[in-house]
């Protein structure tokens, strides 16, 4: 089990790698952006719906109560701490944004961490989390690699986020080494933690840096047909 989640960890890495080459030679319009963002937010939301809430369903509700209440305060220390380090970025002047470098690699170890959850938990979970992270992940790379465009060289550009994103397969590796005789209760509890944290992405992140970028109803569309992709996915392969 450990080896098949490692190398279906890897599926998010290429995608970041991809992402990082794209923007560092030409990074995308505004519209198609917001387009990207708003699929993104569309697939990583059915991830967490469809995946990791029905899981969390079947268990008792003060576990659920806990995982979800954990990845609340986690997710908006972590958001506290970024913008913290934004605003000093701001204030010295043009560098290299270290906060939302130190905002993705803490997010893409989370995912690690409940991707190693699902193929803990059995069933096709761990496949379709590696697809909806693959998605999450281009629009993620895409950001930031267009953050640091002008701050650091073309070649650290293209390589930050398929960099970063190797926390993902430890976390991976982490999570099924902990999880994988883990009673139903805990991977309960993980599972709810990991749903915050794709429903913080999708909603506090993707969806709106996309409405920054400007919106259209093509975009918008994006999210809901984002959103019916997986569901179709998940429909196939389960």
């Amino acid at each position: 089990m450990l080896l098949r989640a490692v190398l279906f960890s890897l599926v998010p890495v290429v995608a970041a790698g991809v992402s990082g080459a794209v923007a560092a030679i030409r990074p995308p319009g505004r519209r198609v952006t917001s387009g990207i963002q708003h699929f993104a937010a569309g697939v990583v939301f059915a991830a967490a719906a469809i995946e990791l809430l029905p899981g969390v369903l079947h268990q008792r509700p003060g576990v659920a109560i806990a995982g979800f209440a954990a990845g609340i305060v986690v997710m908006f220390s972590f958001r506290g701490l970024s913008s913290a380090l934004e605003r000093r970025r701001s204030d010295d002047g043009p560098a290299l944004p270290i906060g939302l470098a130190v905002a993705t690699g803490v997010d893409f170890a989370i995912d690690g961490l409940v991707l190693g959850a699902g193929f803990a938990a059995g069933g096709t979970t761990g496949l379709l989390l590696s697809i909806a992270l693959a998605v999450e992940y281009l629009f993620v790379g895409l950001s930031l690699s267009a953050s640091m465009s002008g701050a650091a060289s073309r070649r650290l550009t293209a390589v930050a986020p398929a960099a970063l994103s190797l926390l993902t397969v430890a976390g991976t590796a982490v999570g099924v080494v902990l999880l994988v005789d883990a009673s139903p209760p805990v991977l309960g509890g993980v599972l709810a933690f990991g749903a915050v944290a794709f429903m913080y992405l999708a909603t506090e992140e993707l969806l709106v840096e996309a409405h920054e970028q400007g919106e259209t109803a093509l975009g918008s569309v994006g999210f809901f047909v984002g959103f019916l992709i997986y569901l179709l996915l998940d429909e196939l392969i389960g």
